[in-house]
């Protein structure tokens, strides 16, 4: 269907306008751009990303790319529109897109969004060739984003080159540059105006212009041209509110059309303008406006739209407050009646016209679609934009916030208002236990202790049975903090069978997280990964967004502590669909944090140390202290498996951990880190008060790795008492790869492997040896090179303290400390090396034959005849036959396989020499 006349007039207009500016001095941001348009043409797509400030020829480069295309070119973009739907860059593309369209429909789950985003990515990889340009990314929706993330992981295998413009890079705009191609525009140089100068005003003098025009307006297009057109040149300092200048160029007869589009903001739909203005002669006025390049058509869509943002607010801010109430009212009611799914821009307009019930009653509509659309940061906004003009209910919409900051992964935030909304609604018992209730299966020490006296405070209001087993269960968590680990299976139980009672699927999900949590131990594999399964099961069936996330999450840890990598990675696949469809921080932080276990356990030491600071980083922006201090914790076992720790690294550790919470599992580093520092009168001093644990612990979450690292420690220090405790409490149990169910931070492969280190420290060398080899075996079967060089290293440590096999042992530590210097394990590089130079000393000393006759028995043991002998060594057969009747009578030996015998044995078999 074509446009209107009007329309259409205005869309030549706007194209000769924009033919007019010149493209100067943007020769090698072109030239980049064209270069990624021939390889996109030669199937190698390309995404690029142009940055800049407002006014700087963002839009100018990408229309200089898109007129100069070959191939067909679709455009979309983003509005200052807070009713702006979802995917409206992406309908707007979609207009030039066959197929696109049909696919662009959120649904309401992760896999459907996920669904969408493939099927998006491949009705776009069809249409190419084809440059589609993307404009104003910095208002753009988070679903347009993560379709545009999708697309850029695929964009190399299609014929399509995509131009985003946007301000400032933040959030996933952030995330989008490291997957593209980056133009920054800065400001023109004083040669570019002058070059622009010659082509539009040759008369003056373009030097001097040049210069002022430069400094006055840091080289901005857009300013350098509005200065320009009012040919501002003998003193442009004169003129510092350019906002002035925009408004002079203003039609003095459609200034009050204009005014009322200004408050419906930079894009303008005549027929809403026409119900929303208070003059009559609407469509002239917005002709006159065009003509004097004031406002812009985009055909597409047959609206119209300010040339600028700056356009734009110069004159919204020129109208009178008491003007500016009357048409925010006229558009809110508009809007009511046109568009119902504008919540979000009847809200803001509503705001705006001084009617806060109308406002809070629409945002809370605009925040509610939000979370369907999984628009989580947009809920946020709305949510808080309802509380901001609450006139009443604050505790009901302070609650909505909490909730909304939750599953858009701001952890800390939504701690702080499930709080306030406890402490508003206080006596109200539905109120009290939603707030306890918002936040689910976050480890944080200082969000659980608060949420567990939010839980005992809505249990003391009468509650149905749902609720409280919901709350018996986050009561449960929090009494492993404590230590009361049986306390709390106690607990968790009670609350699972309360939930399956009650039927209630999000009371149930509750029950089984509980459960689970306080079943993380490596005595209850089988009992978590029933739960797990259970978990994956109630995902659709819950309201809990984060339901299928932890299913995901606890079979993964399952699957390190059985040993099945193939299993590991399939589930950091699903969890990665989960976080990708979801924008979800929290399962992105859970994700890339075992990403970075499993690169550790295998070797790949720079990948492990990679994911974690990213891990890191996201932890911060989840403001979890705790979650932070992991990366912390992720190092220190890095520390451990290279058995070594710098100075400064091994202090600034130290100082760390006297500042964490005052957990058991915390506190039992500091005496570590002074072991690895070789500070052991400090080490000592400070593990005392842990050489008894592991008769008092309670079997549950933090056990298995609290006693681990006691037992550690004790190897370290040569504390044989610690030591058999920590081996009474581990040999009882099967060897598996550790992880207990609290989440992968680390896997440090076999357990049969601290068990030998424990063995050997006890002086139970026979059973160190069964244990070492264990190790290997399992350490082999995954491909953990660090600890199968480690179970090598300790299985030729006990052959050499029983003094036999040393050939064997030799073997052994020349393979690990080849394994050793690969993966950069420079203190156990150290061990083996020394390890190997005591067998030679010992070798040497007990060796009583000559270096000469010590070659030859050394050639005998590999089978040689005295020929071959000869050969090898240079001499003549009988001086060879000298040398082995030497041989036999230094050593006693009746024949030469005792001389090969006796090689092997106190030489090692000659390997390494």
């Amino acid at each position: 269907m074509s446009a209107p006349r009007g329309i259409r007039n205005r869309a030549r207009t706007a194209i000769l306008l924009d033919v007019d500016v010149p493209l100067i001095g943007r020769t090698a941001e072109l030239e980049r751009l064209r270069a990624a348009r021939t390889a996109a043409a030669a199937g190698s797509g390309r995404l690029v990303l142009v940055s800049g400030d407002p006014g700087i020829g963002k839009s100018r480069l990408a229309a200089a790319v898109a007129a100069e295309s070959t191939v067909p070119v679709a455009r979309g973009y983003a509005v200052d529109d807070p009713g702006m739907p979802p995917l409206w860059p992406w309908l707007r593309v979609a207009r030039d897109v066959p197929g696109l369209a049909d696919v662009l429909r959120p649904g309401d789950s992760a896999t459907a969004q996920f669904t969408m985003f493939a099927d998006a990515c491949d009705v776009l990889a069809a249409a190419g060739p084809l440059v589609i340009v993307l404009e104003d990314l910095h208002w753009a929706d988070q679903t347009s984003l993560r379709l545009l993330s999708h697309l850029a992981g695929e964009i190399s295998r299609t014929r399509l080159l995509v131009v985003g413009t946007f301000r400032e890079a933040t959030g996933p705009l952030a995330g989008l540059l490291r997957s593209s191609e980056s133009i920054r525009l800065t400001g023109l140089s004083r040669t570019d105006i002058a070059v622009w100068l010659r082509t539009q005003e040759p008369g003056v003098d373009v030097d001097t212009v040049a210069s002022r025009l430069s400094a006055s307006t840091n080289g901005n297009p857009l300013f350098v041209r509005i200065l320009m057109e009012r040919k501002a040149f003998d003193d442009p300092s004169a003129h510092p509110e350019l906002r002035r200048l925009v408004l002079d160029r203003l039609p003095h007869e459609a200034r009050g059309v204009l005014g009322a589009a200004s408050v419906l903001g930079e894009e303008i739909d005549p027929p809403l303008l026409q119900a929303v203005a208070l003059e009559s002669d609407v469509d002239a006025m917005l002709d006159l406006a065009v003509r004097a390049g004031v406002l812009r058509s985009v055909p597409e869509t047959a609206t119209l739209a300010f040339t600028h943002a700056l356009v734009r607010d110069a004159v919204y801010s020129e109208l009178p407050p008491s003007q500016r109430v009357v048409l925010h009212r006229r558009a809110a009611e508009a809007l009511e009646k046109a568009d119902h799914c504008a919540a979000g821009r009847i809200a803001y307009h509503w705001r705006a016209a001084g009617e806060p019930v109308h406002c809070v009653r629409w945002a809370r509509q605009a925040a509610k679609a939000a979370i369907e659309a999984l628009a989580y940061d947009e809920a946020v906004k709305f949510a808080q934009l309802a509380l901001d003009n609450a006139v009443d209910s604050q505790a009901e919409l302070t609650l909505e916030l909490a909730r909304a900051e939750f599953v858009a992964g701001a952890i800390g935030p939504c701690l702080e208002h499930s709080l306030e909304a406890a402490r508003l609604g206080a006596g109200r018992p539905e109120i009290v236990a939603g707030a306890a209730l918002v936040s689910r299966g976050v480890g944080d020490v200082k969000t659980v202790a608060a949420v567990d006296r939010l839980c005992a405070s809505a249990l003391r209001l009468p509650q149905p049975d749902a609720v409280r087993a919901q709350l018996l269960a986050k009561r449960a968590i929090a009494a492993v903090d404590t230590g009361a680990n049986l306390r709390a299976q106690e607990l968790s139980a009670s609350a699972l069978e309360l939930a399956e009672a009650s039927g209630d699927p999000d009371a149930l999900m509750d029950g089984i997280h509980a459960r689970h949590f306080t079943l993380c131990a490596p005595q209850f594999l089988a009992e978590r990964m029933a739960l797990a399964y259970r978990a994956c099961e109630l995902a659709e069936q819950a309201r809990q967004p984060l339901a299928a996330l932890w299913g995901h999450l606890w079979l993964t840890d399952a699957a390190f502590q059985r040993g099945d990598l193939s299993e590991v990675d399939h589930q950091l696949g699903q969890i990665e669909q989960f976080a990708s469809a979801r924008g979800h921080l929290l399962a992105r932080w859970h994700l890339i944090r075992a990403r970075a276990a499993r690169a550790a356990l295998v070797g790949e030491i720079p990948q492990a140390l990679a994911h974690n600071q990213e891990a890191r980083g996201i932890a911060l922006r989840l403001g979890s202290g705790d979650a932070a201090g992991l990366g912390y914790a992720f190092l220190n076992q890095i520390s451990i498996m290279r058995g070594a720790i710098d100075r400064a690294t091994g202090e600034a550790a130290l100082a760390l951990l006297r500042g964490m919470p005052e957990l058991v599992l915390v506190r039992v580093f500091i005496p570590l880190t002074h072991a690895m520092l070789g500070e052991t009168e400090q080490a000592v001093a400070t593990f005392e008060e842990f050489r008894h644990m592991p008769e008092t612990l309670q079997i549950g979450p933090r056990w298995a790795p609290t006693v681990f690292h006691i037992g550690l420690i004790a190897t370290m220090l040569g504390d044989v008492e610690t030591a058999e405790r920590v081996y009474r409490c581990f040999s009882a149990l099967e060897p598996d790869y550790g992880c207990d169910g609290s989440g992968p931070l680390f896997c440090a492969g076999s357990t049969a492997r601290i068990l030998g280190e424990l063995a050997f420290t006890c002086g139970r060398l026979d059973a160190a040896v069964a244990h070492f080899e264990t190790a290997i075996r399992m350490n082999a079967a995954i491909s953990a090179r660090p600890y199968l060089a480690v179970s090598r290293l300790g299985l030729a440590k006990t052959l050499v303290a029983q003094g036999e096999s040393l050939a064997r042992a030799k073997e052994l530590l020349t393979g690990a400390a080849a394994e050793f210097r690969l993966l950069d394990l420079p203190g156990q590089l150290a061990a083996a090396d020394a390890l190997l130079a005591k067998i030679s000393t010992a070798a040497r000393n007990s060796n009583p034959l000559s270096r000469r006759e010590t070659e030859v028995a050394e050639l005998i043991a590999q089978a040689l005849s005295n020929k071959q002998i000869a050969e090898r060594l240079v001499l003549s057969e009988r001086t060879v036959e000298s040398h082995v009747s030497n041989i036999l009578t230094k050593l006693g030996a009746a024949n030469r396989m005792e001389i090969a015998s006796w090689s092997q044995g106190a030489l090692g078999g000659g390997q390494g020499r």
